[in-house]
């Protein structure tokens, strides 16, 4: 794909998102909210509604694009094959629902599992990041730096403590500076591209929580990997993490000895 193809698309997917500032408000204030695996795991009109937006976008807009996303059945398509859109409608759900803070729409376009735009649209700060494929990620049209490496010693680690056993927690705790949490993978990362974080790691992501940040960790010179420091299926995801390079293999090495991160 030529890269005009890609800044058309861009001109867009952008247009798109602004319109979505139209949408949310309503939505928001008539929202509904409901359950799927667990009182955890909450989905909402919001969700839905932003979801089916994009997926009539697509049908009408971008022949032949397909999408892969959270609060749909994704059995017949394969995100490694053809001009496929990797879709969290909100990640952040909880915090949608419980702060209306702290949440985010992702967008990742893949062309034959090759990551070719990427956005995270913190809505409620209005900040939009993206990234395209060898031009570099932008913050709201400015362009973003690549982060300083990082020391571990200096670096705030982001992950979840209640999925992981407690010698492990006290380790990374220990080397590291500090620990935060948002609750959305999306914003995570966003800090650690934005060189805030030195790291963050989930440790059960789904394909649409990480769809974005392959293409900003290309593009920003960050590590993208699976805990194992193996590559991630695009399909399936695996537990991950996005580190600046200068805390990856330490952060690693802690995940990895004696019993790992699993409890």
């Amino acid at each position: 794909m030529h890269n005009i193809d890609l800044h058309k698309i861009d001109e867009m997917i952008t247009k798109w998102l602004k319109n979505v500032d139209q949408i949310i408000p309503n939505l928001i204030a008539e929202m509904e909210t409901d359950t799927k695996l667990n009182r955890f795991d909450l989905v909402t009109n919001v969700d839905k509604q932003i979801q089916n937006e994009f997926q009539v976008f697509l049908q009408t807009q971008l022949e032949g694009h397909r999408l892969f996303a959270e609060e749909k059945n994704n059995d017949e398509i394969d995100p490694r094959q053809g001009h496929v859109w990797i879709m969290d409608p909100i990640d952040g759900t909880s915090n949608l629902v419980k702060q209306q803070e702290d949440y985010c729409i992702i967008l990742g376009y893949f062309v034959d599992g090759e990551p070719k735009l990427s956005y995270i649209y913190d809505y409620p700060h209005q900040h939009l990041y993206k990234a395209i494929e060898n031009e570099g990620a932008f913050d709201n049209a400015q362009v973003m730096k690549q982060p300083p490496n990082m020391d571990i010693e200096e670096a705030i680690l982001s992950f979840n403590t209640q999925v992981m056993n407690d010698e492990t927690i006290h380790q990374l705790y220990d080397a590291s500076f500090s620990h935060r949490i948002i609750g959305s993978c999306g914003l995570d990362s966003i800090r650690v591209i934005k060189g805030q974080f030195g790291a963050h790691i989930n440790t059960n992501p789904k394909p649409w929580d990480i769809a974005a940040q392959f293409l900003f960790a290309k593009e920003l010179g960050l590590k993208m990997t699976a805990l194992n420091g193996g590559p991630i299926d695009l399909s399936t995801a695996a537990p991950f993490i996005i580190s600046n390079e200068g805390c990856y293999s330490a952060v690693l090495e802690i995940l990895n000895s004696d019993m790992g991160y699993e409890r």
